[in-house]
């Protein structure tokens, strides 16, 4: 198992985040003005057009609506939970989300996500036993990356803003939480082969079983992509 490069610095300022453009301040945040960086809505705010339960791994479980333009996810029947996937599959990318997290509830970002689940997921689990902002590799080797120092970043009565970068293959991937980087990681061939296809879906998860609370939702209020071609990778900055 290879042990990424864990690190914190707080005040670091993403390379992204710096534009000529106003950005747009809430709370004690700022969101850039993300359309003049580049990016794309891939959640429209309205519904789930270009999204789909993966199905082929945990059936018609979990339940996801959009609720006064925030996407929500909840466990259903109670207990069971899955992953809304993108429709479309990305390879390289910078995605940025604000995400929002009743308590307890397992969730996280899926990256390169394949039929069968084997993806690389940016866990979203601020419980005691839990971690935020961990890599872990369903299907591929469980954790790649503990991160057991994250959760104080995580702001839990309102919405924390994830930027999250993959590039390569392997791949070189990059966390940051609400101002902090926190996770640098470079995943290693496993027995001589690439852990996660280098091309998937993107998805966000309801866990199944007591990790769970009865009644309890995640809410995702901001989902946005931008795809990077060959020379914006190689620059190995977010």
């Amino acid at each position: 198992m290879h042990k990424g490069q864990l690190i914190l610095i707080p005040g670091l300022v993403f390379v992204l985040m710096v534009s000529s453009a106003n950005p747009v301040c809430f709370g004690n945040e700022q969101r850039p003005n993300l359309e003049e960086e580049g990016f794309t809505q891939i959640f429209n705010k309205i519904d789930l057009k270009g999204w789909r339960k993966l199905t082929e791994y945990s059936s018609d479980h979990g339940l996801w609506e959009v609720k006064k333009g925030v996407l929500v996810g909840s466990q259903y029947p109670e207990g069971k939970g899955g992953l809304l996937v993108t429709e479309k599959k990305y390879r390289d990318f910078v995605l940025y989300a604000e995400v929002k997290a009743d308590y307890p509830v397992d969730s996280g970002i899926f990256l390169r996500v394949q039929p069968n689940v084997l993806s690389y997921q940016i866990t979203i689990d601020y419980r005691p036993e839990g971690e935020v902002g961990a890599v872990y590799c369903p299907l591929g080797g469980g954790f790649l990356l503990h991160n057991p120092g994250i959760k104080d970043l995580w702001k839990k009565d309102s919405y924390n803003q994830i930027w999250v970068r993959i590039h390569g293959q392997p791949p070189f991937i990059q966390v940051k939480l609400n101002g902090t980087d926190v996770v640098k990681f470079t995943d290693e061939t496993a027995e001589g082969k690439f852990r996660v296809p280098e091309e998937g879906f993107i998805g966000v998860q309801v866990h199944p079983g007591e990790s769970w609370g009865q009644g309890n939702h995640i809410y995702f209020r901001e989902i946005w992509i931008k795809n990077l071609n060959r020379a914006q990778a190689a620059s190995n900055a977010l």
